[in-house]
């Protein structure tokens, strides 16, 4: 027994002698991994094999114990990039081995005044995309070191070249309109005039061609819009811009992330916008991307100039309507400085431009103007100025900073007087005054990521008066007296935090989050006592999340949402959006997209007693619902030999709109919905430098309110037009430059009191110019003849409708005419 107690003691003395010669201790304050090594080579007799040079680059501090080798060297590696192997008793140690990732990020430039060019469209190694707003792109290849990077610009000449990987390239295109003289222009003019990227509703154009057109230089940037397919042209509308059968305040107008409510330019020929500051059009008329929102029709994305960095740059142009110009001044060699400035300087209204035609004049005496006049004095009076300033600067690490202000008033205002059958006087009075604001910071981080921060402000006040007195002489007592005063204003604060992450040369993510403040203000005054004063202040968060996959180097998916969450609803909206392309071959492409989108501010139609309508701002309530709308969009487009034909077809749905109208002295609001459906047409051929496209929109535009008489009836809108034709041509004849365009349109309904159509003109308008630049040594100059409504077409604008009263019972309408039959001339100097 003693004998097999003793036996036990001995086995487990063993045991726990073995036990402690296996524990391996490591202490250690940082050392370096190779002496680390070493020391447990010579303590425990470990063999190793290991590059010396690598593991000395590495250092870390240890106070642990190992119960085996292969524990004990796991640990010492497991936080370096570095792996091992047993072979018999040898620990073979080397580096982790890692895939490659070549990437490839920078800019594209202006090669004459270093402005970003943003949106540019891009192939690298056949792989398709395109630049942010700052021209900036990223690009990984897990395969690839060198790229072909071949490169496109509106109006600039393609770039063609092989590069290495690398970070903050600088790429410089060279203007197709330059006047360098080392710069041989060989290439036509206009050879990328409009470009229909692959992605569904989306339009590109190129603003510099737009001069050459027959346009005023005050308003090229909408007359160049009008010419697209899907952009209403008929009407020539001042305050809004209908983009597939949108209403008035569903499309937006961006101008460097600024809103632009509307400034109401009563001339027609004034754009809101100043073409001297103007870079980049981008037009989004339906199904586009998450990073998008707040309205249910289409997007106008304009880009400021930045402002040349390389040298001084004075622009002047004086026209028969306005004075304007601009000036760019670098500061040091990173900033640059932007100021521009518009105005007029005389009344530019004259008496003709109005024409006067009695109530129950019907349609064939309204086309055909064999209607009899009333003898109305009328003295219009009309004012418009704005001015731009923009501050930019660049850091060497590609980050950018820019900080653009607006500012614009339009004032116009008609007295109209009748002394033939009573003294009847009418005085009418509308002021629009839009400000705006905006602070952009632009990182582009060291693996080519990028983050955008935004700040914005915009606002537009809007005062309308409308007084009508009639008195009768004889007896000398008031008839009618009428006192209707307005006032909207509309307030926006923006702050907007947008991403972008390359994961590799096959996906791309893009997130974002913003906040959003809407106040608006309604007040209206009747003789002098308040009858209405609405006043709503909206606060929205909201956020947006989508992924670009590209499947192959032909098929692209798109893929994301909105939600937004106004404070006030208490209630979260999600907008999903899905798109996708196909490229076929080089000259064959496809595309489709869908998606819904919400809208919490929106604009009212007012219905007046006499028929006519009115608009104004409100915001999403208890009373006024959310707008929303379902866009669907299915294209293709084939282009060869300078040959683009292309064809997109659309519908739309859209509920909440919403009208006020009085029935029986009670105002009522009215809850509408609509259907736009239709399908453009576009073709465009170039022949060397000269070209010329013709466009066709085929389109219909129902609604429905709750007020029609017959319940679910769908009638025409008031902007709905069923067939539009625009055709263009520029032919270069250097130093001359002609060009002429046509638009037809079958007109708009025009509805009696009862809702029946009365009539429905239609539109009709041949412009024409001749251009000639010349260049006195470094003074760049150009005269221009624009011949506009050349056929002196009475066309009617949506706008033109106002009904004087005679009595209590007649009243004459008065038809405000679209431009009339006219010459313009220009001079324009750049130095």
């Amino acid at each position: 027994m003693k004998q097999f107690i003793a036996l036990i003691f001995f086995v487990f003395g063993l045991q726990i002698a073995n036990a402690n010669a296996q524990k391996i201790e490591i202490n250690t304050n940082e050392k370096e991994l190779s002496e680390i090594l070493i020391k447990l080579r010579d303590s425990y007799d470990f063999q190793f094999s290991y590059n010396n040079d690598l593991l000395s680059s590495y250092s870390l501090s240890v106070n642990k114990s190992f119960s085996s080798k292969e524990k004990a060297v796991a640990y010492l590696l497991k936080q370096f990039p570095l792996k091992y192997e047993l072979s018999g008793d040898v620990f073979l140690i080397y580096p982790e081995k890692k895939s490659k990732q070549y990437r490839i990020f920078g800019q594209f430039l202006d090669k004459e005044s270093l402005e970003p060019l943003p949106f540019s469209h891009l192939s690298i190694n056949g792989q398709q995309m395109a630049t942010d707003e700052m021209g900036n792109f990223s690009f990984t290849s897990q395969t690839d070191s060198v790229y072909r990077v071949l490169a496109s610009h509106l109006g600039y000449f393609i770039h063609d070249t092989i590069v290495k990987y690398g970070d903050n390239q600088k790429f410089y295109l060279t203007a197709a309109t330059t006047d360098l003289d080392e710069v041989i222009v060989s290439d036509k003019i206009v050879q990328t005039f409009i470009k229909e990227n692959n992605q569904a509703g989306n339009l590109k154009l190129n603003h510099k061609i737009a001069g050459f057109l027959p346009t005023n230089n005050d308003n090229s940037v909408f007359e160049l819009l009008r010419l697209q397919p899907g952009i209403l042209a008929a009407g020539e509308q001042k305050n809004d811009i209908s983009i597939w059968g949108s209403y008035e305040g569903e499309s937006q107008v961006l101008f460097d992330d600024i809103t632009l409510w509307g400034l109401k330019n009563f001339y027609e020929d004034i754009g809101p916008v100043n073409p001297l500051v103007v870079k980049n059009i981008e037009v989004l008329k339906g199904g586009y991307d998450a990073r998008y929102g707040d309205r249910v029709g289409g997007i106008v994305h304009i880009t400021g100039k930045n402002g040349n960095k390389i040298k001084p740059t004075l622009n002047l142009a004086l026209n028969n309507i306005t004075a304007s110009g601009s000036y760019e001044q670098p500061i040091g060699k990173k900033s640059s400085l932007l100021l521009a400035f518009r105005h007029t300087y005389y009344n530019l209204f004259k008496n003709e431009q109005i024409k006067f035609t009695s109530s129950n004049a019907d349609s064939d005496q309204l086309n055909n103007q064999s209607f009899s006049a009333f003898n109305l004095d009328v003295a219009p009076n009309y004012k418009f100025r704005d001015a731009n300033i923009k501050f930019s600067s660049n850091w060497n690490n590609g980050d950018q900073l820019s900080i653009s202000l607006l500012g614009g008033e339009d004032r116009y205002s008609y007295d109209i007087t009748n002394k033939n059958l009573t003294n009847a006087k009418k005085y009418r009075f509308e002021g629009s005054y839009q400000y705006g604001g905006s602070v952009k910071y632009n990182k582009v981080w060291n693996n080519g990521n990028t983050t955008a921060i935004s700040v914005s402000r915009s606002e537009l006040d809007k005062n309308t008066t409308d007084q009508t007195i009639i008195e009768n002489d004889r007896f000398n007592y008031l008839r009618i007296r009428k006192d209707d005063r307005s006032y909207n204003n509309i307030k926006e604060y923006r702050a907007k935090l947008m991403n972008r992450f390359v994961l590799s040369e096959n996906l791309a993510i893009e997130t974002g989050i913003n906040y959003t403040q809407n106040n608006v203000d309604l007040k209206e005054d009747s003789l002098g006592i308040n009858i209405l004063h609405i006043n709503s202040k909206i606060d929205k968060i909201g956020a947006y999340f989508q992924n670009i996959f590209n499947i192959n180097k032909s098929i692209a998916l798109k893929t994301g949402f909105q939600a937004n969450y106004p404070v006030h609803l208490k209630k979260l909206y999600w907008e999903p959006r899905a798109s996708l392309s196909i490229k076929a071959n080089n000259e064959l492409s496809f595309n489709g997209a869908f998606g819904l989108y919400k809208q919490f501010i929106s604009k009212s139609s007012v219905l007046s007693n006499n028929g006519s309508y009115r608009y104004i701002w409100v915001g999403s309530n208890e009373n006024i619902p959310v707008v929303k709308a379902e866009h669907y969009v299915l294209g293709g487009s084939y282009h060869q030999n300078n040959f683009t034909f292309s064809v997109e077809g659309y519908y739309k749905k859209t509920d909440g709109h919403t009208r006020y109208y009085k029935y029986r002295t009670v105002e009522n609001i009215s809850l509408g919905k609509s259907k736009s459906y239709g399908i453009d047409f576009f073709a465009k051929k170039d022949f060397g430098e000269h070209t010329f496209w013709v466009s066709y929109s085929l389109s219909k535009t129902k609604e429905n309110f709750d007020y029609f008489r017959e319940e679910g009836e769908y009638v025409r809108a008031l902007h709905d037009q069923t067939h539009e034709i625009k055709t263009a041509g520029l032919l270069s004849l250097k130093p001359f430059y002609l060009s002429a365009n046509y638009i037809y349109g079958s007109g708009f309904p025009i509805f009696s009191a009862y809702n029946t159509i009365i009539s429905e003109p239609n539109y009709q308008r041949l412009d024409a110019a001749i251009i000639y630049k010349f260049k006195v040594k470094k003074l760049k100059s150009e005269v221009g003849i624009l011949f506009h409504n050349i056929l002196d077409k009475k066309n009617i604008t949506t706008e033109s409708f106002e009904k004087v009263p005679l009595n209590q019972i007649n009243s004459i309408s008065v038809y405000t005419e679209a431009i009339p039959s006219s010459i313009r001339l220009y001079f324009k100097i750049s130095i």
